[in-house]
């Protein structure tokens, strides 16, 4: 009979163990992958020379430079984050853009395809646990956090259609809301993502 009463005791400690593990939208061993749409501006790093329809638009100056005055372009993007402590994810971007670019001065189709790594804190989370309140720290994760990264642009400018590299860096702030353990929705304000939307799955 103790060994009974004891067996189930312990069942009951594991049991507990893992709903306050589930119970937390982020924590140390979390594995989330999302899928969006949203509008983003990366810098293009332009060769010195470049010369455009030979006289639309051109870089006299000889030597490569940054320019991020236009290519808001709608991109779908391909998320991922690792939980590397309680209240950190570090994890990667990528995905596919394109559009007609909304620039100062001129609008041009391009394609792009970035490559870049993120870090996130998850302060929502260190809040639920120094308060001890229930803030639905269960359902919603809020964070912020850094990114950086580089990738290429097909620009198509009639005849003289180039391929331009990519640079970018930034920050960002988001929230995901989960309806089930697995499952959830996320919005992110920031740089090089303006605004994006999407789904997330935990792993």
């Amino acid at each position: 009979m103790k060994k009974l009463v004891y067996a189930t005791m312990i069942c009951l400690a594991v049991l507990a163990t893992t709903t306050t593990t589930n119970a937390q939208a982020w924590t140390k061993d979390s594995k989330v992958l999302s899928l969006g749409l949203g509008a983003s501006q990366f810098f293009h790093i332009y060769p010195g020379g470049l010369r455009v329809n030979n006289y639309s638009i051109y870089n006299p100056y000889g030597y490569s430079y940054l320019n991020n005055s236009s290519f808001v372009t709608g991109q779908l993007n391909f998320m991922g984050e690792f939980g590397v402590h309680d209240y950190v994810g570090v994890g990667f971007i990528t995905g596919i853009g394109g559009g007609t670019g909304l620039g100062w001065y001129y609008s041009y189709p391009e394609v792009n395809v970035p490559v870049g790594v993120l870090a996130n804190f998850h302060f929502y989370q260190l809040i639920a646990d120094k308060t001890g309140k229930d803030i639905h720290a269960d359902k919603l994760d809020i964070y912020a956090g850094v990114n950086v990264g580089s990738g290429v642009a097909v620009q198509f400018w009639g005849s003289e259609n180039q391929i331009v590299p990519l640079a970018w860096g930034g920050v960002q702030v988001g929230a995901r809301y989960y309806f089930t353990d697995k499952v959830g929705v996320n919005v992110e304000l920031g740089y090089p993502k303006l605004v994006h939307g999407g789904v997330v799955f935990k792993l």
